[in-house]
């Protein structure tokens, strides 16, 4: 098969690959996920049109908000790190996410989705601590970044590099997850995970996800509200959707 034949869909649904994002594939049929968006794809209140501009998606993972980004006219360029365990990941934890992880490849499933809807999309391996307009082919007009600051050691640092490739005035989204008890109190709060998961590091809750963003330099802060999100455990997630400008 070559890079860009389109795959069948038996041989998409049955590679060897954990399904973070479920993605409608053709009537009824979609891929497997551990996050069904679909339903939410309203709630990051993203531009109804992005023809003409380049945007970028921070841990894209499967691409499901890369190829929504492309739906509505951008340019998208995706990042995710290839690197197993992950960078941020401690060092005492390291067997533990490899023996999850089972030898999957990352970027399998967004190269399989680019391939079967014809996309012009692009994914980059890139750390975001690393994230320069270089590495992403020049500026962009629009960062958005879903479900990723969590599972990073430095938010405020990932967010400095995310306005760093922005041009003048560009967008920044954010549908973060948010700690729902904590954000009953109005001061910045963060809850420490990492020593009860792998993939988590912060529970930040409402005031501190809005406060690492304008410590990161960012202007014009605004909290659009807040969307539950239920993945496939039926654990329920707060959302918070927030828009900001370089």
């Amino acid at each position: 098969m070559s890079q860009d034949e389109r795959p069948a869909l038996e041989d998409l649904l049955g590679a060897k690959h954990r399904w973070y994002h479920v993605v409608d594939l053709a009537p009824g049929v979609t891929t497997p996920g551990w996050i069904d968006l679909r339903p939410h794809v309203g709630g990051p209140q993203l531009p109804a049109s992005l023809q003409g501009q380049r945007a970028l998606d921070v841990g894209t993972f499967d691409g499901f908000w890369a190829f929504e980004l492309e739906r509505r006219g951008a340019e998208v360029i995706g990042i995710d790190v290839d690197q197993i365990p992950p960078p941020d990941t401690p060092q005492s934890r390291w067997a533990e996410v490899q023996a999850e992880l089972d030898g999957a490849v990352p970027g399998t499933g967004f190269e399989l989705l680019r391939r079967w809807f014809g996309s012009s999309a692009e994914r980059r391996s890139v750390n975001v601590y690393e994230l320069t307009p270089e590495a992403v082919g020049g500026p962009v007009d629009l960062v958005f970044i879903g479900a990723m600051l969590l599972h990073l050691r430095d938010p405020v640092r990932a967010l400095e590099q995310a306005r760093a490739v922005l041009r003048p005035g560009g967008r920044l989204v954010l549908f973060e997850p948010i700690d729902r008890k904590l954000s009953k109190r109005s001061e910045p709060l963060a809850r420490l995970m990492i020593g009860s998961t792998i993939w988590t590091w912060w529970y930040a809750n409402r005031a501190c996800l809005t406060d690492w963003v304008k410590a990161a330099g960012f202007t014009d802060v605004e909290d659009l509200g807040t969307r539950d999100v239920v993945d496939s455990t039926g654990n329920k997630q707060r959302h918070l959707t927030l828009h900001a400008r370089a």
